[in-house]
């Protein structure tokens, strides 16, 4: 049996375990293999690389959990319900996202749509970590930013993207 309090660990750093063990058998393949065989152990070396990143920025953000509200996230539309409130926001008509912190610890996504609705989240709203998942899809937004933003200390509210207007090609 394995406590539970290091099985919370473990599944919290699956990604990058998986993305070590990737990168080491391909490692392994690539610099003990001849041919065809070497090329596929760099192309899983790189794949565990990749995994390893990206489990890393997971790692980096704040949990969720605890705070007023539910986020679901479906079919490139962000949605939010709490007792006193909540909105829907679609990625397709998003025009700005902004984070701001109350100085105390807590911060609140903003995101603004095209149709001037804004919808309030809470960062530590019950499943609030779906938002980098579904913001990853937006050109032009970084991730690090939105973390490092949610993370800063002090009041504030800080525009992480904003859309800028079409250019004609």
């Amino acid at each position: 049996m394995i406590r539970p309090e290091l099985l919370s660990q473990i599944l919290r750093w699956r990604e990058v375990l998986v993305g070590v063990g990737a990168l080491a058998v391909g490692l392994w393949l690539a610099l003990t293999s001849f041919g065809g065989t070497r090329w596929v152990g760099v192309v899983v070396a790189i794949g565990g690389i990749a995994i390893m990143r990206e489990g890393i920025m997971r790692l980096r953000r704040p949990s969720d959990g605890g705070g007023a509200g539910v986020v679901n996230v479906t079919e490139r539309q962000i949605t939010y319900l709490s007792g006193t409130g909540g909105g829907a926001v679609s990625l397709d008509i998003l025009s700005g996202v902004a984070v701001e912190r109350d100085g105390r610890g807590g911060a609140t996504w903003h995101l603004m749509d095209t149709e001037g609705r804004q919808v309030a989240i809470p960062a530590d709203a019950e499943g609030a970590r779906a938002i980098f998942d579904a913001l990853a899809a937006i050109p032009g937004l970084s991730e690090e930013e939105a973390v490092a933003a949610l993370k800063a200390e002090g009041r504030g509210r800080q525009t992480i993207w904003s859309k800028g207007p079409k250019r004609l090609s």
